[in-house]
């Protein structure tokens, strides 16, 4: 679900400091790795992002759009920022009902490669990496990942 077309003409915004706060707190709402994840991984993915923003008009808008709306729907809802909104279950409600916007599809999408395609974060999960070439997970694997 695309959200409204700029009017022509509009000029788009840099992202603000509180913008990207908001970023940040999305990014570890929609996938929490509290206790065992640190901001900086985070922080990489919203990073690469913004800088796509950077020389993606398309890419900026949509942020500036997807984080209107979202705070838009904490003051609505809450009165306040969404990074602001002390509950992760509230927050969470709030990211449910713009999950099918773009806006979230692509810091979705963007945090699943950035975060578990990463081979550095591979020992913070648990996991050794691709196990095919040594007769896979059948023998050795699951039992060793001990926050699934």
């Amino acid at each position: 679900m695309a959200l409204p077309a700029l009017p022509a003409g509009a000029v788009i915004e840099p992202l603000s400091a509180a913008h990207k706060t908001t970023l940040l707190r999305i990014a570890r709402d929609i996938y929490p790795h509290e206790g065992f994840l640190d901001d900086a991984p985070y922080q990489a993915v919203i990073d690469a992002i913004l800088i796509e923003s950077e020389s993606n008009p398309a890419v900026a808008d949509l942020l500036a759009k997807g984080i209107e709306d979202l705070e838009r729907r904490a003051h609505e809802i809450h009165k306040t920022d969404y990074a602001a909104i002390a509950s992760a279950e509230k927050r969470e409600g709030l990211l449910r009902s713009i999950e099918l916007t773009d806006f979230f599809q692509k810091l979705k999408g963007g945090l699943l490669m950035g975060l578990y395609n990463n081979k550095a974060l591979y020992p913070a999960f648990g996991y050794d990496g691709s196990s095919w070439e040594t007769g896979g997970f059948i023998d050795k694997g699951f039992e060793a990942i001990d926050w699934f």
